[in-house]
């Protein structure tokens, strides 16, 4: 009788109950392309929020940092000789998620804004609706496969054509952030002396003027806090920005169609959505460590790593290898939902250039998530000891 034994590799990793659970790692030379650390490479795992890498490489490369959403408002009717106007008010939504967020205060006040305008114009009263023209966006709301459980709280809020202070009432989301915004431009309006009035139904040679544009903070800055803060409802907008006007699906495939320019093998990437809030997605640690390794041969490079936040100093990383040799010398995106834990980004040198890739992902843990983490702060220490 022949008896054969299934060796199986200890991980690199070590917390309780491991052998439930699935882990991945890439460690790669940025200097000799080398793997230097290599676990379960290809196997297709849940990113989470690392997902959020891919979708800051895309609009870098496709819409460069330094393009801004941009909201019109018009004045859909004609004035009387009271200063009234006979129609509507109306805003073209774009999908800015960004729009009175607390994130960009010198971008804020929007309806002040429409008001003031308004205002300057001479209008003095509306005989008519203040209106979202939500036309732009297909497919508003919740992203594709998102957990119902999640669609409560802030990080679950959906895109809208018009999106209102991170569509969020602290760490809920907003039932209707259209509504409210229209509620903040009647408020606007009554403090400029512009009352509502009864809809005279006449629109009496009526024409569409434009009132004011307002130009929302530029791509990169957007990609800035998305990374930072791990914003899903910016990266939904973000990856939407891809094809404006366009359905999910072509923002999916564009965004393909970019990461396959860099090289990359797209089979290993499964995206449904642009946050990684979806529990659909998958990629494998070899893809993630392909892309971040390609970002920085291209022009954006730089660009790129700088959006990825300090761990031990910034965002969602702050805590992560704080008080430790490696504070600040990590720039990594972090991702976490229930049972899951990721680490995607760069070792840097001491003039913060990036030396090596990190990716570190591990699926269906049941220990508690501070021990996993713990394990990977140990790798990490051992790995890079200078």
């Amino acid at each position: 009788m022949v008896v054969s034994f299934l060796c199986i590799e200890a991980s690199h990793l070590t917390f309780p109950r491991i052998g439930s659970a699935s882990v991945g790692i890439i460690v790669r030379n940025l200097a000799t392309g080398k793997d230097e650390v290599v676990e379960n490479a290809d196997k297709l795992m849940t990113p989470a929020s690392i997902l959020k890498c891919v979708t800051a490489a895309a609009t870098l490369m496709n819409n460069g940092s330094d393009k801004s959403f941009l909201t019109e408002t018009v004045v859909d009717g004609s004035c009387d000789s009271d200063g009234v106007l006979h129609g509507n008010i109306v805003v073209k939504g774009v999908a800015d998620p960004t729009l009175c967020s607390d994130n960009f205060p010198d971008y804020s006040g929007l309806a002040d804004s429409i008001a003031s305008h308004l205002r300057m114009s001479g209008i003095t009263g509306i005989a008519g609706k203040i209106i979202v023209d939500s036309s732009h966006l297909q497919e508003p709301g919740p992203g594709r496969g998102w957990e119902y459980s999640d669609l409560c709280y802030s990080y679950g809020a959906g895109l809208y054509a018009l999106n209102f202070r991170d569509n969020a009432n602290r760490d809920m989301a907003m039932r209707n952030p259209q509504g409210e915004f229209i509620t903040d431009v009647k408020k606007a309006l009554d403090s400029v002396g512009i009352h509502m009035l009864p809809d005279s139904g006449e629109m009496g040679g009526s024409f569409e003027s434009s009132l004011y544009v307002h130009a929302s903070p530029l791509y990169g800055e957007i990609v800035d806090v998305m990374m930072e803060q791990s914003q899903n409802l910016y990266a939904e907008g973000l990856l939407r920005a891809l094809v404006p006007g366009g359905t999910t699906d072509e923002a999916l495939a564009r965004e393909t169609e970019l990461i396959e320019t860099l090289g990359l093998d797209t089979s290993y990437l499964k995206a449904y959505d642009g946050s990684g809030l979806s529990r659909q997605n998958s990629v494998s640690p070899r893809f993630m460590a392909d892309l971040l390794e390609a970002m920085t041969l291209t022009d954006r490079g730089e660009e790129y790593v700088a959006v990825f936040p300090k761990a031990g100093i910034e965002g969602t990383v702050k805590r992560f290898l704080n008080d430790t040799r490696l504070e600040g010398r990590l720039a990594l995106k972090s991702g976490s939902m229930r049972g899951v834990q990721t680490f995607a980004g760069y070792k840097l040198n001491s003039e913060g250039k990036p030396t090596h890739v990190v990716v570190i992902m591990v699926n269906q843990f049941t220990c508690k998530r501070s021990a996993v983490r713990n394990a990977m702060t140990n790798f990490l220490l051992r790995q890079f000891r200078g």
